[in-house]
């Protein structure tokens, strides 16, 4: 494991990310996926440690830590400007069961307030 001691600080963080990518697509059983993670994460792995070994550590924390920050300023201008609330008033989710028939499920179960009084007798 001398390969992993040897990597510069954002590589190895970047190889750890990938590790839990791999493992998540492994358990889904995403082979292909994870296969094509495994070789592209593993050159990106090599491209971060090499941009330190070259003197250019900031570039590769950089290019770890750009797709985290723009995450977040994305979240943050959406709540900021209340955008989900605008989507939501536009979009009204439903669920439909083609195979459900009409006495499925009692009318009041979305009523917590029924349900508490009802529990209570």
């Amino acid at each position: 494991m001398r390969f992993i001691e040897d990597l510069c600080p954002p590589a190895l963080l970047y190889l750890l990310f990938l590790v839990v990518q791999l493992g998540l697509d492994a358990s889904l059983g995403m082979w292909i996926t994870m296969i094509v993670k495994l070789i592209l994460g593993g050159a990106t792995v090599v491209i971060l440690d090499t941009l330190c070994g070259i003197e250019l550590g900031v570039v590769s924390w950089f290019l770890v830590a750009a797709p985290f920050i723009i995450t977040a300023l994305a979240t943050a201008i959406a709540m900021g400007t209340r955008f989900d609330d605008a989507i939501l008033h536009r979009v009204k989710e439903t669920f439909s069961d083609p195979n459900a028939r009409e006495g499925d499920l009692p009318a009041d179960t979305n009523d917590p307030g029924k349900m508490d009084s009802e529990e209570e007798n």
